[in-house]
């Protein structure tokens, strides 16, 4: 079956703790060979085409956010997926914490920190197929071919949550559930659009993230994708940040005259002492759409994804536009 994703016109460095090619030829040889190849089931990916196996036993991703929400939307049996570091600071539950919870009730794990690929984790794990998106597969796509048949998804300004979904399904024959999802988030896109016509086209919106630095600006996120989706009316900052292809960047004395005119806002602090710091900012504070109570919190998590996480967006969308009175 092929799925037709919607495409949208667009506007890491990883630290590899790595074995011998040999070892890990080796390791991979049983699901890489040519009779595994022969018989498996051939998709065209970012890098090309691969060819997987027709019976998908194991996933291993690398980068933890898009990939792994993919994986985990098709219930794709995953048994590896990189941790985020405690110093981060991450407070707030993800948008995928239900579903890794239960993907480690079934065998998944830890298997490096975000960014400190490690391939020798990898390759015990023995996966079936690895998938992650093209800036982590390049600097090791020999070594990791080695290992099992990779499948590459794109880069937010490469390709479309949506796209990736129906690379994955194709590959492991997951299409009905693909069709199922991606029909899932337009259903409420368009439920979100009716329910909240009136607080969507009067009040402007902006979505911006703040921490030790700042606050910035990025039409590229997720959170962007799907406001502009539900047919948002953007701040200036919001708009000229969607009409761009940089990420706008503002300081702390810029960063609450830049947010003046929005009548909402949805906004991504990652850890708890920023987001005090920010709660008792004078600036902050005398923002309107704060003294109005219209604004709802997120953090860095939901800048990329696939349809869980969208999901996940829509419903703080939902969530703002309820404080718009």
């Amino acid at each position: 079956m092929t799925i037709t994703a919607p495409r949208r016109p667009h506007r890491a460095l990883v630290t590899v703790t790595s074995l011998s090619l040999s070892m890990l030829v080796l390791a991979g040889c049983a699901t890489t060979g040519p009779d595994a190849a022969s018989a498996g089931r051939t998709v065209d990916t970012v890098r090309g085409e691969v060819t997987v196996p027709e019976s998908i036993d194991s996933v291993v991703v690398l980068e933890g956010r898009r990939d792994t929400d993919i994986v985990l939307a098709l219930d794709l049996p995953l048994v590896g997926y990189p941790a985020r570091d405690i110093a981060d600071g991450y407070e707030l539950r993800g948008p995928l914490a239900d579903e890794i919870d239960a993907a480690i009730e079934t065998g998944a794990s830890e298997l490096f920190l975000v960014d400190e690929i490690n391939l020798e984790a990898i390759a015990e794990a023995a996966p079936s197929i690895i998938v992650s998106r093209s800036t982590e597969i390049e600097p090791i796509a020999a070594e990791l071919e080695a290992i099992a048949p990779v499948v590459a998804i794109g880069n937010q300004d490469e390709t479309t949550w949506q796209e990736d979904l129906v690379t994955v399904a194709e590959a492991t024959g997951t299409e009905a559930k693909a069709e199922e999802l991606l029909a899932a988030y337009d259903a409420r896109v368009e439920e979100i659009k009716t329910t909240y016509a009136a607080q969507i086209a009067s009040t402007p919106v902006v979505a911006f993230e703040f921490d030790d630095e700042g606050t910035d600006v990025g039409g590229q996120r997720l959170e962007s994708i799907v406001l502009e989706d539900i047919g948002v009316l953007p701040s200036q900052a919001f708009d000229d940040a969607l009409t761009g292809t940089e990420t706008l960047e503002f300081s702390f004395e810029q960063t609450f005259t830049a947010y003046q005119d929005a009548g909402a806002i949805l906004v991504f602090v990652t850890s708890a002492e920023w987001w005090e710091s920010m709660s008792n900012d004078e600036l902050w504070t005398s923002l309107p759409a704060v003294q109005a109570g219209q604004v709802v919190r997120g953090d860095r998590l939901t800048h990329d994804g696939g349809p869980i996480t969208a999901m996940h967006i829509l419903d703080q969308i939902e969530q703002l536009y309820q404080t718009v009175s």
